[in-house]
């Protein structure tokens, strides 16, 4: 049978869980929050690069766009002089001039079509992006919105636990107060360690047979190998 102590351990260590599960509660929902406006911080700044993308390439394609008039406008020329050749030599020239200038145009119009293909698919881009953007909005409110609505009542439970591990600690002996202070400040909840078998929980550290009668008769003790309030239950 467990001793008085031990009991009252037990309770304690119990208490000890229910806090660090409450108070891991009120953690995560600010956590939750942070990464998911951070989400959207990101899906933002990925839309404003998107944009700037999308903005280059118009760019590059009105730049293609000039050359390509400029090639036209030089094109129409060679050919006026090609009909005013004055003699076989010149009209090769000219003809000559002519092909590369088709060449060139041929090229540029290649290039402008990439370019207008480029502006195609970085808008669809910047639509996909700006869908996800609203996803995670909708995201982050659901989980600001669920926090607030859910801290209250863990702020309850809190104060309750806290107020019942107040009166629990009661039943540790003044000349242990600090060493407990230290350890459970250390430790947490993990401050107490169930014996089983035998051996501390936490550490796996044998219990000797005088720390067991020592333990049945209630003392308060902590284990040789981690120095965590041990105590067994039966």
């Amino acid at each position: 049978m467990a001793s008085e102590m031990s009991v009252a351990l037990s309770n304690l260590h119990r208490l000890l869980q229910q806090l660090a599960e409450a108070e891991a509660a009120l953690a995560d929902g600010p956590r939750a929050v942070a990464l998911a406006e951070k989400q959207v911080a990101q899906a933002e700044q990925a839309i404003e690069e998107q944009k700037q993308t999308i903005k280059a390439n118009r760019k590059a394609a009105d730049d293609l766009n000039l050359k390509l008039k400029t090639k036209e406008a030089e094109l129409a020329k060679v050919t006026g002089q090609l009909n005013s050749a004055s003699s076989n030599k010149e009209y090769d020239i000219f003809k000559g001039q002519i092909e590369t200038a088709k060449k060139d145009r041929g090229e540029i119009e290649e290039t402008a079509l990439g370019a207008m293909e480029e502006i195609d698919a970085a808008q669809a881009k910047l639509k996909q992006l700006e869908i996800e953007l609203q996803v995670r909005k909708k995201t982050a409110q659901t989980a600001k919105a669920d926090f607030e609505a859910s801290k209250p009542e863990v702020d309850a439970q809190v104060g309750l636990v806290q107020s019942q591990i107040a009166a629990a600690e009661k039943v540790i002996p003044g000349e242990g107060k600090a060493a407990w202070d230290r350890l459970r400040k250390a430790h947490g909840a993990s401050a107490l360690a169930v014996m089983e078998d035998g051996f501390c929980e936490a550490c796996s550290t044998k219990v000797t047979n005088q720390d067991m009668v020592r333990l049945r008769m209630s003392d308060f003790m902590g284990c040789r190998g981690c120095g965590r309030i041990l105590y067994f239950t039966e």
